[in-house]
């Protein structure tokens, strides 16, 4: 079965996630159905993705860690994600919501 972290990893593959500046950007075009913030972010990003997703009404989910998330994604660190897709969109909420 493949987890959440791998179907990040796929996404991320296929040009259906954004991260760091790329998500303000797609917000703006509205683009981006999710946005994904990791548990141990600052409060400064904290605020300045929910202040954004409020504005563009869009949701926020947060789990997991920066680290968990950049691995997922082939990188070091990965604060926050943009979901460009509403079915993945669907499977992360599900995911959450099974926890």
């Amino acid at each position: 079965m493949i987890n959440i972290f791998q179907t990040l990893g796929l996404a991320y593959k296929a040009k259906r996630i954004l991260i760091g500046e790329n998500i303000f950007i797609a917000l703006k075009d509205k683009k981006v159905v999710l946005i994904v913030l990791a548990e141990d972010v600052s409060e400064n990003t904290r605020k300045r993705f929910y202040d954004k997703a409020k504005f563009y009404k869009i949701d926020i989910l947060e789990f997991s860690t920066k680290k968990c998330l950049g691995e997922a994604l082939g990188k070091e660190y990965v604060s926050a994600i943009g979901i460009l897709d509403s079915n993945l969109k669907d499977k992360i909420k599900n995911f959450r919501e099974s926890r």
